[in-house]
């Protein structure tokens, strides 16, 4: 009798192994369509290996150190929402916060790597306690929608004008601070190309996009001779650790400049992993339509938690669930299986560091422009008519990237939306005394009916006298009578009757 198994059946085993781990077939999908999602993912999401490299080296990290920690981090991130979140989510260094890290940090405000590399430490192990106490959640229902949205717009900007800065598009003007660069360079031209380039792609929803505008471009940059070719194509990786740089004491003494810089990333930490995963939740059918809930959120958080702490560790800026995580479920995936696929393809990338380490500024600053652009979404879900909620919207906004701090920023708009919510309270209640009865719409939209639309008869109980609509509307008319005219309040942004 032959001992060997007939051909199929080995590939039939892993893939039910992989289904009952994964609850792959109790969620709708296939093994195939895990696998396809997690390649999508990795594909759309692997320009983080060449851009956050670079933005890394401009704080003065080794840019090989930065592409392992990078890698690193995306796989330990990655690999553990899949394992224990069993969610299709792709974790790598944020945009944002890596220029954040680099230009705002240690740049702008003179700090030593040691010390941003120790309060990134300090950001993990925060994240990951409130992540265990179940605190990160309670932080996202708490904090008031329009300045969650308006940090995303914020860093949107923030990056977009870093990546400007990056290849001269924007220079500095002792005038007017800053002004247009020479556009006419063949390095800003490349730029602008490469830019227009990748929108052109992503409008006709070609996957990739980004990554495909890197190669273009760096191609290009290549074969002209105006960047070196890469000396190497592949090559064993080697680990490279800054625990013994992490300059603790340092961060504690500078502890007026270091606590603000830890409380903002960790706040832009909790907020963006928060928010990404509950929509790409939404997006792949996951959210219990019952309870609002997104199972394995607790673990989500956890695992991004313990990669910003490695990232901290290896030398690179915080974790999170990163956008282009939505690319993968658009292709199907819905279980942790695709994010397992995306940690192994990061795995997979390593030997071939040296070719990321010779693309050029000019292929890699068109990503951070496009990203920027992206992070525009949540401005359109934002209540800008009323004061209260839009000034502070407004402040975050504009102060993050004109004093290139994320810092600032926060801690603008939640100044800002203290004292009007407070005082404006208060002073209300001062001067109208206690908050005036509203009137229940139904009462008023019941009897009036729409132009063109066929009058609806009331629903009744059987045991219910009959009322005529003619009778509903006298005394609907008495009712507003009584109620006297209705003011439109221009801050709280509702129509409100006076005197009930």
């Amino acid at each position: 009798l032959s001992t060997e198994l007939p051909r199929g059946v080995p590939k039939m085993v892993a893939a039910a192994f992989l289904d009952r781990c994964f609850c792959v077939s109790e969620r709708g999908s296939s093994v195939g369509t895990e696998v396809r999602a997690g390649i999508t993912t990795f594909v759309t999401m692997a320009y983080i290996l060449v851009v956050n490299p670079t933005i890394m080296a401009t704080a003065g990290l080794p840019f090989k150190a930065a592409a392992f920690a990078t890698a690193a981090t995306a796989i330990v991130g990655s690999g553990f929402v899949s394992v224990f979140a069993n969610l299709p989510f792709g974790l790598a260094p944020g945009m944002g916060l890596n220029a954040y890290f680099a230009y705002g940090v240690c740049i702008a405000r003179d700090i030593p790597v040691g010390v941003a590399l120790a309060i990134m430490c300090g950001v993990g192990l925060s994240f990951g306690i409130l992540s265990a106490l179940g605190a990160c959640s309670l932080l996202q229902q708490v904090m008031p929608n329009n300045l969650k949205y308006a940090t995303t717009v914020a860093i949107g900007v923030f990056q977009a004008f870093i990546g400007f800065r990056m290849v001269n598009l924007v220079v500095g003007n002792k005038d007017t601070l800053v002004t247009l660069g020479d556009i006419l360079s063949t390095e800003v031209a490349l730029s602008i190309g490469g830019t227009f380039l990748i929108g052109v792609l992503a409008v006709n929803r070609v996957q990739g996009a980004m990554l495909i505008g890197i190669c273009a471009s760096s191609c290009f940059s290549w074969l002209s001779g105006l960047h070196p070719l890469p000396e190497k194509f592949a090559e064993m990786p080697s680990a490279h650790s800054f625990w013994d740089q992490l300059d603790f004491a340092g961060c504690a003494e500078r502890w007026q400049e270091t606590l603000p810089i830890m409380l903002a990333m960790l706040f832009v930490c909790i907020f963006d992993t928060a928010g990404v995963q509950f929509g790409a939740g939404l997006q792949a059918g996951l959210v219990d339509e019952q309870t609002g809930q997104l199972p394995g959120t607790r673990a989500a958080f956890l695992g991004a938690s313990l990669a910003t702490g490695l990232g901290g560790i290896l030398g690179t800026s915080p974790v999170i669930i990163l956008n282009e995580t939505c690319a993968g479920i658009a292709e199907g995936g819905k279980t942790g299986l695709t994010g397992l696929v995306v940690a192994l393809l990061f795995l997979l990338s390593l030997p071939f560091l040296p070719i990321f380490a010779a693309v050029p500024l000019t292929a890699t600053a068109p990503c951070c422009i496009i990203v920027g652009a992206f992070m525009m979404g949540p401005a359109g879900a934002m209540d800008w008519d009323d004061l209260r909620f839009s000034l502070p919207a407004f402040l975050t906004i504009t102060v993050m990237p004109m004093t290139y701090s994320i810092a600032n920023g926060v801690v603008a708009g939640l100044v800002a939306h203290f004292i009007l919510n407070v005082f404006s309270v208060s002073l209300i209640a001062l001067f109208t005394g206690p908050p005036r009865r509203q009137v229940s719409n139904k009462l008023l939209s019941d009897p009036l009916v729409a132009e063109g639309q066929p009058i609806q008869p009331p629903k009744l109980s059987p045991h219910a006298p009959r009322v005529r609509l003619d009778d509903r509307v006298e005394a609907a008319e008495r009712l507003i009578e009584r109620a006297g005219s209705f003011n439109r309040s221009p801050s709280a942004g509702h129509w409100s009757p006076p005197g009930l």
